[in-house]
Formats: C-alpha cells, sequence, structure tokens
C-alpha cells in the first residue's frame, strides 16, 4: 500500500510540475512576436504587382505587444507593406470586453497603409446578437477611422500602375463557426454570397475559417488567407496543432501553407488567444506575402 501511495504521489507531483511548464512556457511565448514570410507566385499575377507585399494580421483578440501595440507596428512597419490585410477577431465578443484596443491599433494602422478588414466569428456575432453582445459591435465602428475598408461578403480592387487584383471578404454564417463538429457547406454556398469568380484575374479571399479550404478552392480563390485555429494552441513535434478554437483535436489545418489544385491557403497562427490561452512552440504571428509573377 505504501508503494503505491508513493507511487500515486510522483505521479501527481510530476504532472504538477509538467503544467508548472506549460504555463511558464506559454506565458513567455504569448509575449513573443514572430514574422513569417512568405513568396507567392502566379501567372495570373499582374506583371505591375512584382514585388507587392501585403502584411496579413489575424486573431488579435485584444492583446497587446508593447504599450498600445507599438511592438507589433514598429515589426510591421519595417516590412514596409503596400497595404496590410486583417483576417478577423480583433477583439474578443464577450459580454462586458473591451474593444479600443482594437480600434485603436487599426486606426494607427489606417494613417499609412491601406486597410482591408475581412471578418471573424468574433467580430460577426457581436454584429449579429446585440441582445447578447450589447452596443460592443457599434461602439467598435465608432472608434473606427473612416478609412478602413471593410469587406463582407463583397469584393474590392488592389489596384497598381493600372493593373489589379481581386479581394474579396467572407463572412461565413454563424453555422459554420460551431464548436465540436464541423458543418457541411453547400456547393453553392459562395457563390450564393460572392457571386462568380472572374477566373482571368488573380482572387486573393479573406477566409477566416480555413476547414472549409476545399470549398474555396472549388469556388475559384487563388490565395485564401486564414486565421482562427490560432496555430492549434499546442504544437507537437511532426504531429504539428494540438487542439482548435472549435474543440477539435489535431486540426487538418493548423498553421502554414497548403494547396488544393491552383489554390494555395496561407494559415496564420495568429496574435492573441481568448479562452484557451495556451501556447506552447506556437509564437503569435505576423504574415508578410510578397507577390511574384
Amino acid at each position: 500500500m505504501e508503494i503505491i501511495v508513493t507511487a500515486l504521489l510522483a505521479v501527481i507531483g510530476i504532472t504538477i510540475l509538467c503544467l508548472l511548464l506549460v504555463c511558464g512556457i506559454s506565458y513567455i511565448e504569448n509575449r513573443k512576436l514572430t514574422t513569417t514570410y512568405y513568396d507567392v507566385t502566379s501567372s495570373k499575377i499582374p506583371k505591375e504587382f512584382e514585388g507587392y507585399r501585403i502584411a496579413f494580421l489575424t486573431d488579435l483578440h485584444s492583446s497587446q505587444f508593447g504599450e498600445n501595440n507599438e511592438r507589433l507596428l514598429r515589426e510591421l512597419n519595417q516590412q514596409m507593406p503596400d497595404c496590410v490585410v486583417i483576417g478577423g477577431d480583433l477583439f474578443v465578443a464577450n459580454p462586458g470586453q473591451e474593444v479600443k484596443t482594437a480600434a485603436n491599433l487599426v486606426n494607427r494602422l489606417c494613417e499609412k497603409y491601406p486597410v482591408y478588414y475581412g471578418l471573424g466569428n468574433h467580430e460577426h456575432r457581436a454584429k449579429l446578437y446585440p441582445d447578447i453582445y450589447g452596443t460592443m459591435w457599434n461602439q467598435y465602428i465608432s472608434l473606427l477611422s473612416d478609412h478602413v475598408q471593410f469587406l463582407v461578403n463583397e469584393k474590392q480592387y488592389l489596384e497598381r500602375d493600372g493593373a489589379r487584383i481581386a479581394l474579396y471578404g467572407l463572412d461565413l454564417a454563424a453555422a459554420y463557426y460551431r464548436r465540436f463538429t464541423q458543418k457541411p457547406m453547400e456547393e453553392d454556398y459562395l457563390h450564393s454570397i460572392l457571386g462568380d469568380v472572374d477566373e482571368e484575374e488573380y482572387s486573393i479571399m479573406i477566409g477566416h475559417n480555413p476547414d472549409y479550404f476545399p470549398r474555396y478552392a472549388q469556388w475559384g480563390a487563388d490565395l485564401v488567407l486564414a486565421g482562427h485555429i490560432h496555430g492549434g494552441l499546442v504544437r507537437l513535434p511532426v504531429i504539428g496543432g494540438l487542439l482548435s478554437p472549435m474543440v477539435r483535436f489535431f486540426p487538418k489545418y493548423d498553421k502554414g501553407r497548403y494547396h488544393i489544385g491552383q489554390s494555395e491557403m496561407i494559415l496564420s497562427g495568429g496574435l492573441g488567444n481568448h479562452t484557451f490561452k495556451f501556447r506552447v512552440c506556437n509564437t503569435p504571428e505576423l504574415v508578410l506575402l510578397e507577390l511574384h509573377t
């Protein structure tokens, strides 16, 4: 009996030490910041866009890197992007949460760059359910610069020297963000809300939820910019991300670059967290893309 108790105490002790180690690593990693670089090449990219740089940030969830996000802004400015694309979830849509941190960052970006903003599930639900979230969405909008360009199931163009690239912002219905299970996406869903893709144009989609990449590719997106998964929170060697925000283990798409046919997806690990605030082997990430013909 004494041996069993000793072994049990040893297991409990080791478990506590492991948890403390994970918490310590997570505390440190949540405060780090890395920039990941991608070269994106396609014959469909107009020659005028050779070397065009896009800074992509997503899933801030009201986190701060330095006071007023000065460290994040300094890192982004050093990349000298031509525009900034936001993938959504800049704040946390929980009753009583503040939105000033996110609005301040967006406004600072608008002072220097064209800013294109696609919605995530947090913006979507704050806008859709005022009975739950009160005036959160209206407050957020009232704080934002008039120069931010929202793309809510619509298309705008990036323009350079008379040439242009199509940029779509996808605002998925709340049903496509269910936890524990994934709702199948109807084949004509994207066509019904975004219309048809002009196959002659290079088309970029801001698609917050990467789980539907096969449908995005089928629809005709040349490049998808996604987030939402937070890199899988804890990243394991070889295996990758452990858990998605939809509470699904070992998500198929967690972080990095993916291809289906001629379509590719750049999936950011995001900048912040909510609910599960762990990051292990998964540093907050700013993404910088450079286009090439």
